[in-house]
């Protein structure tokens, strides 16, 4: 359990807290097609895949590779 707290972030937290308002919401107002929306969100919190994992960025480069013609 202690590892699974260590890697947290603020993008995961905030899709945390994010899933589980729209799961909260989506019971409150009976549209409980947009539960798997809510459960989505949570997961990748919580499993650490997608953007919440921090894999959504492009890797900058100082140095530009030669153009090949």
């Amino acid at each position: 359990m202690k590892d699974f707290l260590r890697d947290w972030n603020f993008r995961r937290i905030i899709y945390l807290i994010g899933g589980i308002w729209a799961i909260t919401q989506s019971v409150m107002d009976r549209m409980w097609i947009l539960i798997p929306f809510g459960l989505y969100f949570v997961a990748m919190a919580v499993f650490k895949f997608g953007c919440a994992s921090g894999n959504c960025e492009v890797p900058y480069s100082k140095y530009k590779e030669p153009e090949k013609n």
